[in-house]
């Protein structure tokens, strides 16, 4: 997409800034999301498509640090905090993603588009754990370097989260039955947790408690998992759903004392 064509789409100019974009996308993806456009399903996956195209096509241009033409001023390197800002957000679009095709459900995984919009959610979330990998490098503060180290940990057990591929097979053995719906309850309130926090209305359709009831449910099941049935083959998931749950409310807190 040329950059005059993503700044028509989104609204903006030549002189807007990253803050602007940010906002404007979250205020379009809302008004674009397939949730709520009922009946429009087909429309909205296409301005939703056009939308994330545009985004990274406005954030090059305005992140751009080209070498400057002879006798022009030298541009001014990209803000810290522009650049965090946009790493985060790969992140947050590549989760978003996974859950706005149903991503957690493994079989689903398998089936027509959602094969290509899973493997794009990975190597989105992969470029967002680079781009704030990388940025340690310029890190000059402690609390800088902390920030990043929280949110990559984050990252990176959300990327293990997605890359389960276990599923429920029926074995007719009565540990296996019961651990498996301890975590499958367990499951479906962390991915609740998840998108209320992070997206809200755009992926939560019918509420059912706040996002720190479904963190505290969905940490009980697994705990049930790991101390009751001990020998069950879901144990190895159920403590790495665990470790998500601790990253995730890490990273709820950063961002909240961020604004972000």
């Amino acid at each position: 997409m040329e950059i005059e064509n993503a700044l028509e789409f989104l609204g903006l100019t030549a002189s807007s800034t990253t803050g602007d974009l940010n906002s404007t996308f979250r205020r379009l993806a809302k008004k674009y999301h397939p949730d709520f456009n009922q009946g429009k399903e087909s429309w909205a996956h296409g301005k939703m498509t056009k939308l994330n195209l545009a985004y990274e096509t406005a954030l090059k241009f305005f992140t751009s640090q080209g070498e400057p033409e002879q006798g022009a001023k030298k541009s001014s390197p990209v803000p810290y905090t522009a650049r965090f800002s946009h790493a985060v957000h790969s992140v947050l679009q590549a989760i978003e993603l996974y859950y706005d095709y149903g991503l957690e459900n493994v079989h689903l995984r398998k089936e027509g588009v959602r094969k290509f919009r899973f493997r794009e959610s990975l190597r989105q979330i992969e470029r967002g754990i680079k781009s704030l990998t990388d940025l340690k490098a310029i890190a000059l503060f402690n609390a800088q370097r902390e920030n990043l180290d929280q949110f990559i940990d984050f990252s990176k057990a959300f990327l293990q989260n997605m890359l389960i591929h276990k599923y429920f097979v029926p074995s007719g053995i009565e540990i296996e039955h019961k651990a498996y719906r301890h975590y499958s309850n367990g499951s479906s309130a962390l991915d609740y947790a998840i998108k209320d926090a992070f997206f809200g209305d755009r992926l939560i359709r019918i509420r059912s408690g706040s996002f720190y009831q479904k963190i505290s449910l969905s940490y009980e099941e697994f705990l049930i998992v790991i101390a009751r049935y001990p020998q069950s083959s879901w144990v190895p998931e159920a403590i790495l759903k665990i470790y998500l749950i601790e990253m995730f409310t890490r990273v709820i807190q950063l961002l909240k004392s961020m604004r972000y």
